[in-house]
């Protein structure tokens, strides 16, 4: 029994010299990793956006730059009579309206922070939106018209020497070209560099500097509007104007020039189908039909004034067909 008891203590000194040695032992591989360090740069951004514009005060906005831009047509216009008075009048009314637009764009508040151990950055920043759509469904033409030829004219004139009188050498601005010069799906104005170009006319005006007014206006309107070029809509702003065209002239009675123009536009409407999917190529074909059966039916002669006038009511369902799918959905 005595050597039973032996074996026994004999067991636990060595469970305990055991249990011992483990204490004793190193820490798991997860202990004896090495704290990271604290990151030596940190950056935090909040970003405070005011509540939206409706619909309905976008669409005012965009009306509003569309002013501007007729603003400054008219004001180069008055240049370039020596109507200095006038020029500055209108430039006046575009800067009006500018002061309009800030009152109205949403202001994002950004703020920033940015940290280096006892180094910190901080910039608050207030953001505008700088480019507006422009829309103006009454004058679109007149408006838009002037800024493509000012596009040309730009990169054909260069900056007038204020020293020297460059009116010799200058390319006055056309106020109106064909609407086949006209290719765009949307137009944009840069808010901001119109501020400064009719700042900057304003002053060379009242400084007697006709020349570089002009030039700063023209500026505004090459570099200060953006077009979204779309290859799709230009057969259909054809078919459009066509439409319209032969509109008019059997209006008045003149039944060739309408056949004429039916004609071309029923050309546009197969270039236009090509462009489309499937189902608005179906409706494109459909329509073109219809305009081969007026053409048709108006070589025939003799119509009377009801007729013509049934005639002409079906050509201007046509127009708004036309035009309504340029403002309306992509094509699938």
């Amino acid at each position: 029994m005595f050597h039973s008891m032996s074996r026994s203590v004999g067991a636990i000194l060595c469970l305990a010299a055991t249990v011992t040695l483990a204490a004793e032992s190193p820490s798991s591989d997860s202990d004896t990793k090495k704290k990271e360090p604290p990151p030596r740069i940190s950056s935090n951004v909040n970003v405070h956006s005011p509540a939206a514009l409706t619909i309905k005060e976008a669409r005012e906005l965009s009306f509003a730059a569309g002013r501007i831009l007729k603003h400054v047509a008219q004001a180069r216009h008055a240049i370039d009579e020596k109507k200095t008075d006038v020029a500055v009048s209108h430039i006046d009314q575009g800067l009006k309206l500018i002061t309009i637009i800030d009152s109205l764009l949403p202001h994002t508040n950004v703020k920033t922070e940015i940290k280096s151990g006892n180094l910190v950055y901080n910039d608050d920043d207030d953001v505008t939106p700088r480019y507006l759509t422009i829309f103006d469904e009454l004058e679109r033409r007149d408006m838009i018209s002037p800024i493509v030829q000012a596009k040309k004219q730009a990169e054909q004139t260069v900056p007038p020497n204020k020293e020297k009188d460059s009116a010799a050498t200058k390319a006055h601005p056309a106020l109106g070209i064909t609407h086949a010069d006209v290719v765009y799906s949307a137009a944009k104005l840069d808010i901001q560099l119109a501020r400064t170009m009719l700042n900057r006319a304003k002053r060379d005006l009242n400084d007697n500097e006709s020349d570089a007014a002009d030039h700063a206006l023209m500026t505004l309107q090459s570099r200060g509007v953006l077009f979204v070029l779309e290859e799709i809509d230009l057969p259909l702003e054809e078919v459009a104007d066509n439409l319209k065209l032969a509109e008019t002239e059997l209006k008045e009675g003149k039944v060739e020039e309408a056949k004429a123009a039916l004609n071309l536009a029923a050309d546009d409407l197969k270039r236009y189908e090509k462009l489309v999917g499937e189902k608005r190529g179906c409706e494109v074909n459909a329509l073109q039909e219809e305009i081969d059966k007026l053409t048709v039916e108006l070589s025939k002669g003799n119509l009377s004034d009801a007729d013509r006038q049934k005639h002409v009511s079906r050509i201007s369902q046509w127009w708004h067909k036309a035009t309504n799918w340029m403002k309306g959905t992509k094509p699938q």
